[in-house]
């Protein structure tokens, strides 16, 4: 069975797109219902109609062509039974026959019976197809089939009446109605299906946690204890220990409702920025919280690397009480990331220097990692430390960004 709402976003429901047609096995139950309901009806109003030709057989100037037609639409009522394809192809031809069997009416039937409001010979056997669109494809899809049915009536009958008017009006109502019906439950189905994926992350996360806790974080918390009381190398080591201890707690008190929306179908994966950042927090480096920040996931790696390149710096360069502080903010459209530390800044010249030594750390790592990000780099630096701006629009854009000042920290 095909879906129209494949992955649908936003709190309205999008256009229907006859491309977005998947497999039977992602559509939710109810739709299966529905085209249980239609391989029912098919044979149902086939029977009908059958019968109620065969009541007015009498009056119908040419029999055995009527017989002819409805003897193409028993053959293709079974061969829906039977081959169950629910495609546009396949549907486009059911609806092309239920046209000309409207149409071949005219070979059946006198002018003067048409005009007085004989059934045409396929009756209301069209009016299946037409909800096999609506099901199929969504409102739109469903109001073009009951649009195509409505132009076949109308020049078959060529002086239409009010009881032609209200059948047509009925047939599109009932085509985007029960188009609009369908695109709701897929919508929920999604929606569903969406809220019992984060629920098993959360079972498996506190699985996990519960594990940790259990195991390596008390490990690590030994391992700090023990090793600030030695001192010397080992006091290194218990640092260490405590840092990874504390990074490790903070990832698994993370919250599974922070993580970044699931991409759209078709569209390349995305990353919270600032959980990235999170990560880099250490007892000399506090990144603060803004809430989330999402972005493409190679632009957020790639800002995540600007950004490791200019704590590193400050790890190496700033002295060894230094501190630093990260701050991520959205700005008309931009990421700014600012890297601000408190240590003994930069000597003038020293990033000329660096890079004609060949150590490219800051003209590389962070100003070219910009630029290719569309964005810039600005690094200023005085006797109270240095401050990296990092800015980069938040979507791709087929601009060049300027060229960044080479004014930070040694590479």
């Amino acid at each position: 069975m095909g879906e129209a709402d494949r992955e649908a976003s936003g709190p309205g429901l999008p256009p229907a797109r006859f491309a977005r047609i998947v497999p039977e096995s992602d559509d939710a139950p109810v739709i299966r219902g529905f085209w249980t309901a239609l391989d029912l009806l098919r044979p149902l109003v086939l029977l009908y109609v059958v019968g109620l030709y065969a009541y007015r057989l009498p009056g119908v100037a040419h029999p055995t062509r009527g017989w002819v037609i409805l003897g193409v639409l028993t053959a293709w009522t079974v061969a829906t039974l039977v081959v169950r394809r629910r495609t546009p192809w396949w549907l486009g031809t059911e609806l092309a026959i239920g046209a000309a069997a409207i149409l071949g009416s005219a070979l059946v039937d006198s002018r003067a019976a048409i005009e007085g409001g004989a059934p045409t010979v396929p009756g209301l056997w069209p009016a299946a197809t037409v909800l096999s669109w609506a099901v199929l494809a969504g409102p739109v899809a469903g109001g073009c089939a009951a649009g195509v049915i409505a132009v076949a009536d109308l020049v078959l009958i060529r002086h239409p009446n009010s009881v032609t008017f209200h059948n047509i009006v009925i047939l599109l109502l009932l085509g985007t109605l029960v188009g609009y019906c369908t695109d709701l439950v897929r919508r929920a189905h999604r929606l569903a299906r969406e809220a019992e994926v984060v629920r098993a992350r959360v079972v498996e996360r506190e699985r996990l946690a519960r594990s940790v806790h259990d195991g390596v974080l008390q490990a690590l918390s030994l391992v700090h204890r023990r090793g600030l009381e030695v001192g010397g190398e080992a006091a290194d080591l218990g640092r260490m220990a405590g840092e990874q201890e504390r990074r490790l707690r903070e990832l698994i008190r993370t919250p599974v409702s922070q993580d970044p929306p699931p991409a759209a179908h078709g569209a390349p994966p995305v990353t919270d920025l600032t959980r990235l950042l999170l990560a880099r927090a250490s007892d000399r480096v506090v990144v603060v919280d803004t809430g989330r920040l999402v972005l493409s996931s190679d632009r957020a790696r790639e800002l995540d690397a600007a950004v490791g390149a200019a704590l590193d710096n400050v790890a190496r360069h700033a002295g060894p009480e230094a501190r630093a502080w990260v701050l991520i903010e959205e700005v008309a459209g931009e990421v700014l990331v600012t890297v601000r530390d408190d240590g003994a800044g930069i000597a003038p010249g020293r990033l000329e220097q660096a890079r004609d030594q060949g150590r490219l750390g800051v003209s590389s790592s962070i100003v070219s990692r910009l630029a290719d990000l569309g964005g810039s780099a600005e690094v200023t630096s005085g006797a109270r430390g240095t401050v990296v701006e990092m800015r980069a629009p938040i979507e791709a854009g087929p601009g060049i960004a300027p060229d960044a000042p080479t004014t930070g920290g040694p590479g």
